[in-house]
């Protein structure tokens, strides 16, 4: 049972950043198009003909990758171990959980005709936490291990990608090379927005200010501004396209081993 919630999520996943990467194409060509981030996504599948449906299936594929996360993180199948890097990993995947739980759970409430979220609720989550002991603190920290995963992602992203949790024997062997380096762009282009995303969330616990702090959208613009160029914008936007591809062989390939069966 847990596979399937699994892949189903993976599967999940690619749809959402396919739709996020075609909203930014698009306003890169000046088709049409935004430049959103997954909340934004789901909206906009929510205007789409069935879109109803699809949060609905979204919100199932989301919610089930979400416990998965948390399963594989306590009951540790793969056997990453107590040591400091197996619970680094172990902690990544109750961060994923919660943030693709949350959007899961964003999904459902959009088919239900509830108001979602925005970057205003993301700058008031801050705000509340820095109101906590050593708030400001806990942000900072926050971005920091941010930045750090980004960083390892790069890292990981310019070796190809191979071991124990893929079997890219799944693949055609004449597509193997093209869908991993594919693959790869994507998960450097997705490290490069969240490193970016990172790096504002320090600041804010810095200033103590949570407006500085930036969603996925803030940051890709950002990006954009930064080197003054809707090409740069494109390349963003086919990186996320690039990742969505990513989460597809991830859905297809990844080795699941059950944390409970």
């Amino acid at each position: 049972m847990i596979e399937p919630l699994a892949r189903f999520g993976f599967a999940s996943k690619a749809f959402v950043y396919l739709v996020v990467g075609v909203l930014a194409a698009s306003a890169a060509l000046k088709k049409g198009g935004a430049i959103t981030d997954t909340s934004g996504a789901l909206k906009a599948i929510l205007s789409q003909p069935l879109g109803n449906t699809i949060l609905f299936l979204l919100a199932a594929g989301l919610c089930g990758y979400a416990l998965w996360r948390v399963l594989d993180a306590l009951f540790d199948p793969d056997r990453h171990g107590t040591d400091p890097k197996g619970l680094a990993v172990r902690i990544g995947s109750l961060i994923r959980a919660v943030v693709y739980g949350a959007l899961g759970l964003e999904s459902l409430r959009l088919a239900r005709g509830l108001r979602g979220s925005s970057g205003d609720d993301t700058k008031m989550w801050i705000a509340r936490v820095m109101d906590l002991p050593l708030g400001d603190w806990i942000v900072a920290l926050t971005g920091a291990v941010i930045v750090i995963y980004a960083v390892s992602e790069v890292a990981s992203a310019i070796r190809p990608r191979k071991g124990a949790d893929m079997d890219v024997s799944l693949l055609p062997r004449e597509a193997r090379g093209p869908l991993l380096a594919i693959s790869r762009f994507g998960v450097a282009a997705r490290a490069v927005i969240l490193s970016v995303a990172g790096v504002f969330l320090v600041r804010a616990g810095i200033r103590s200010d949570p407006s500085e702090a930036h969603n996925t959208r803030e940051s890709m613009l950002e990006l954009a501004g930064a080197f003054q160029g809707r090409w740069l914008l494109l390349a963003i936007a086919l990186g996320l396209l690039a990742y969505a591809v990513d989460q597809a062989l991830q859905a297809r390939c990844r080795r699941i081993r059950s944390p409970i069966g």
